[in-house]
């Protein structure tokens, strides 16, 4: 009978004591989850600031007016003749109007790595967010931002909102 008394003693003090443990580790979770999601929205924010500094900085050349300048890419519209070379992520949507031996890779519009040529009777359409691989080129600017093919697929994911925002 001791014995018992012992263990029923050790039972009560440990059913007081025993909420400390639970709460440490819920303390721990929120302090985990809170740095996460710290560090989450400050690389987000930093993110988007290199990415908009990005856009101002670079510039693509484009023939406007019977004229070659060198514009930011935010800065092309609709009917812009846009010259493509070797290396170009293309801003835009546009039609081929003129090429030479131009090699796009689409994979991250279609997933496929393989590279896909373009010429004027077969697949004159050149996708805003596809990389030139090979050759150089000039299209027609059929499509910019939301409503290019990248556009759409960033609002059809809810990632264009913001940009939708700024453009009103």
């Amino acid at each position: 009978t001791a014995c018992g008394a012992v263990t029923v003693g050790e039972e009560e003090e440990e059913g007081e004591t025993g909420w400390i443990e639970g709460a440490a580790i819920l303390l721990s979770v929120v302090c985990v989850v809170l740095v996460t999601a710290f560090n989450d929205w400050s690389k987000e924010k930093q993110f988007r600031g290199l990415q908009s500094r990005i856009e101002q900085e670079q510039k693509f050349t484009v023939i406007r007016g019977g004229q070659v300048i060198q514009i930011p890419v935010a800065d092309i519209i609709v009917g812009d003749i846009a010259q493509v070379k070797y290396g170009d992520l293309l801003p835009a949507d546009g039609v081929l109007i003129q090429g030479n031996d131009l090699k796009i890779d689409e994979s991250s519009l279609t997933g496929e790595s393989d590279q896909v040529k373009k010429t004027l009777d077969k697949d004159p359409m050149l996708l805003s967010g596809t990389h030139v691989m090979e050759g150089s080129g000039r299209m027609v600017v059929t499509a910019v931002g939301v409503n290019s093919q990248t556009g759409i697929i960033f609002t059809l994911l809810g990632a264009g909102g913001d940009d939708e925002e700024r453009e009103k």
